[in-house]
């Protein structure tokens, strides 16, 4: 199944909500591996194979491969973003250019928009149908890293 072209534009935003979850997830284990656990006071049975590691070195470990897995996840978003914002500037009308740029690339509300644009709400979005009817969505992302 093939992208829609909103569909294709808008993995800017679900890419860098992915990668911002990650980045809450290392702070998450930052958090756990500065925090103390209890003493316990119990009867303690010793024996098997059990780990005797500190509980801080699990979640260094986890720090490390969530951090690798950003810096990747980075490495794909500033590719895809390239991608589109060369999709983007090859539109022969400025003001599709412009509705694209804000709306996809920056992340910008209507109301910005149509205040740029200086437009009314009919007309900024009678731009954007346009302009997405006239992006030529690329069939392949290049990956410029792997």
């Amino acid at each position: 199944m093939t992208k829609t072209t909103k569909e294709y534009l808008k993995q800017i935003e679900n890419m860098n909500r992915y990668i911002e979850q990650l980045l809450s997830e290392v702070e998450e284990l930052r958090a756990l591996s500065q925090s103390l656990s209890g003493t316990q006071f119990g009867e303690r049975i010793t024996g098997g194979n059990k780990n005797n590691e500190a509980a801080f070195v699990n979640y260094i470990l986890k720090i490390n491969e969530l951090e690798t897995k950003i810096n990747q996840e980075i490495d794909k978003f500033i590719d895809l973003k390239t991608t589109i914002i060369k999709a983007i500037d090859e539109l022969d009308d400025l003001e599709e250019r412009m509705v694209l740029r804000a709306r996809y690339i920056s992340g910008r509300s209507w109301d910005d928009i149509y205040d740029q644009l200086n437009r009314s709400r009919s007309t900024a979005h009678r731009v954007h149908a346009s302009a997405l009817a006239n992006l030529k969505v690329p069939t392949k992302v290049e990956n410029k890293r792997d």
